[in-house]
């Protein structure tokens, strides 16, 4: 995986609270690495796990927020990681784009601005997925803006698909 995916924009002093992660043979092989995006592991639970393809998802995912620090637990104990908790419609957040040919434009990327999209994790980057298409219903990101020669989308969360917001 990779580190820092996913980054702050604003507001720089984002609060960061320390949630648990189950060990690896329970949940996830992988390790959360900081800058990527994590939610709840399942509702109820105490555990975050980071975000797939796709997520989030209104209606199913808890979005929490961005990982400070590398995850600490191992194959056999659980463990920890400090998560910088995203403020839904406020916390503006910055991901490379999925296709950097779709956003490689100021037009294009106002084109998108608005847009409802999800997260892809490919291989091991996460990125923001602007191929995915509009669904106000389902996706959990808005994106707000960009930059083209750097290949990035600005995005904040949507209220629904977060611990704050979601009725799971």
């Amino acid at each position: 995986m990779s580190r820092n995916d996913i980054k702050i924009v604003e507001p720089k002093d984002v609060s960061s609270r320390q949630f648990l992660v189950q060990d690896r043979t329970s949940s996830s092989s992988t390790q959360i690495l900081a800058g990527e995006p994590v939610k709840q592991a399942a509702d109820g639970s105490p555990y975050v796990i980071k975000l797939a393809t796709g997520d989030p998802e209104i209606g199913t995912d808890l979005f929490i927020g961005i990982a400070v620090n590398d995850s600490t637990e191992t194959a056999s104990a659980d463990g920890v990681v400090q998560v910088a908790v995203v403020v839904p419609g406020v916390t503006l957040l910055e991901a490379k784009a999925t296709t950097p040919a779709n956003i490689d434009t100021q037009a294009k990327i106002n084109a998108l601005i608005g847009d409802c999209v999800c997260y892809d994790l490919t291989s091991t980057t996460f990125t923001i997925d602007e191929n995915e298409g509009n669904d106000n219903n389902v996706h959990g990101l808005i994106i707000q803006g960009g930059d083209p020669a750097a290949g990035t989308l600005t995005h904040v969360v949507k209220t629904q698909a977060t611990m704050q917001g979601a009725a799971l």
